[in-house]
């Protein structure tokens, strides 16, 4: 789930990236333009789901991705909640989000 919301006291855009419970993994990472694709951690709330809050600047499109980590192997995944996807320089695709 991606949820959008306008702060407009900070002209900012808080997005809420939420993951299932069943993401079954030890970290979940997102990864994106915005952090020079850098990974941010999510954190596991009681009821088994992930979470993460970002705030990104207004009217802006941001490239991302999740990276799911389990038993040492990392998986790329992209939201099915996205505005968009789009192909990367990797042969892959990212997420767009448009804040």
């Amino acid at each position: 789930m991606i949820k959008k919301q306008f702060v407009k006291s900070r002209n900012t855009t808080k997005v809420t990236f939420e993951l299932s419970k069943d993401i079954q993994a030890e970290t979940v990472q997102l990864i994106a333009d915005f952090n020079d694709w850098n990974p941010v951690s999510f954190e596991q709330l009681k009821s088994g789901k992930w979470k993460l809050v970002q705030e990104l600047e207004p009217s802006q499109q941001y490239q991302f991705r999740y990276v799911i980590e389990q038993n040492g192997t990392k998986e790329y995944l992209n939201d099915p909640e996205a505005d968009n996807i789009v192909p990367n320089d990797q042969g892959t695709e990212n997420a767009v989000l448009q804040a």
